[in-house]
């Protein structure tokens, strides 16, 4: 994986900054990703990047995690720029995120799940009958 460049790691610390300031806590990952219209898993990886370069600390604690900033100097190390490989990848993981999340919502939206469900369970009702209406097999064949 690609570490994020100078100017995105720049826009993580200043959403940091933002948001810290504006809600008067330390933020959580995923207000950072709404305040850069970014998905959340795209910021993540970065703030994980950030972090191992020990730019910034995520804290995780029980009840949430949320980001602080260390050493915002660090970042002048970063590279400037660097190729598109990593945006691409994260586009086509966030594509099969949707699309599955649009799979699963017309699967209940559908009712096909519920038609199943009822198959199954008209299926078993069935067999259940057929059972009750049976005699058991003698088991020592005196029958």
């Amino acid at each position: 994986m690609a570490l994020p460049t100078r100017t995105e790691a720049h826009l993580i610390v200043a959403a940091i900054r933002v948001l810290e300031n504006r809600l008067k806590k330390l933020p959580v990952p995923v207000e950072i990703a709404d305040l850069l219209e970014m998905s959340e898993s795209a910021v993540r990886l970065q703030l994980n990047h950030l972090s191992d370069l020990g730019i910034v600390v995520v804290v995780e604690s029980a009840f949430e995690t949320h980001v602080e900033i260390k050493q915002y100097l660090l970042i002048e190390e970063l590279a400037a720029e660097t190729g598109p490989e990593i945006a691409d990848d994260l586009a086509a993981f966030d594509l099969k995120q949707e699309e599955e999340a649009q799979k699963m919502a017309n699967l209940f939206d559908s009712g096909e799940h519920e038609q199943k469900r009822q198959d199954r369970m008209d299926k078993m009702d069935e067999e259940l009958q057929s059972f009750k209406g049976r005699k058991p097999r003698n088991p020592f064949g005196d029958d």
